[in-house]
């Protein structure tokens, strides 16, 4: 349930049968059960109450290592297309960002993440979703990946050269690899290394994102924008 000031101020509640403390004032448990929206708090504050959808939930993701931003998702997803039939593996699995995005969208996904810091953030944040379409395993995919006849493979590794040799044999035929790195010298070495293989490479790109102001007369762009975060390289077995 997310419940909402009305000035932005919002908050991400699960239903534990007891009331809700806010710095608005108390709401009680009887009305965040209630379908009536609004309600208000013991000091009188309105609240909105209403589902809470997969980006709210994104919002309050544990973070442990960088994740990885909407603006990056989005065109993960637009460019591979996949869909309520595909089935995926992730690796890093990172603050779980990516992979959770994608069991929002897929059939299945599978998750690699070697590292037991990260793989306790990604449980957390799976636990937060309650998808049961994710399975999380603490292994290291440098040394193989199990699974077989995949519409696509993500990852968000130091060393994705070390992989392409599982990709090649996991992704189906026309299936899509999607590398994300954050510097030039990966990325020269990542297109080095897959030559002469079947994975063929469609195009390297970076997005940048920039928000408008628009108030009144004020129509003119943000003074920051967010730049640079990682270069997306997206390829298919071929």
């Amino acid at each position: 349930m997310l419940i909402e000031t009305g000035t932005g101020k919002k908050f991400l509640v699960k239903d534990t049968g007891e009331d809700y403390h806010t710095s608005f004032g108390v709401i009680k448990s009887k009305d965040l059960k209630s379908s009536k929206s609004p309600v208000r708090s013991s000091t009188g504050k309105t609240f909105l109450l209403m589902e809470a959808s997969f980006p709210d939930l994104w919002e309050n993701f544990q973070r442990g290592p960088q994740i990885m931003l909407q603006k990056d998702i989005g065109l993960i997803l637009a460019k591979t297309g996949i869909n309520k039939k595909s089935e995926v593996v992730d690796a890093g699995g990172g603050s779980g960002s990516l992979c959770l995005s994608l069991a929002n969208v897929c059939k299945k996904v599978t998750v690699y993440e070697n590292n037991p810091e990260h793989h306790r953030v990604v449980q957390r944040n799976i636990a937060l979703t309650e998808m049961d379409n994710i399975t999380l395993k603490q292994e290291d995919i440098y040394g193989g990946i199990k699974e077989k006849n995949l519409d696509l493979i993500t990852l968000d590794l130091p060393e994705p050269w070390q992989v392409i040799d599982h990709a090649e044999k996991s992704l189906k035929n026309g299936g899509h690899l999607v590398i994300y790195l954050p510097n030039l010298t990966q990325v020269k070495k990542y297109l080095e290394s897959v030559r002469g293989t079947s994975i063929k490479v469609i195009e390297t790109l970076e997005l940048l994102e920039r928000r408008w102001i628009i108030s009144d007369q004020i129509m003119r762009p943000d003074f920051q924008m967010l730049g640079h975060t990682g270069f997306m390289i997206f390829c298919r077995k071929m």
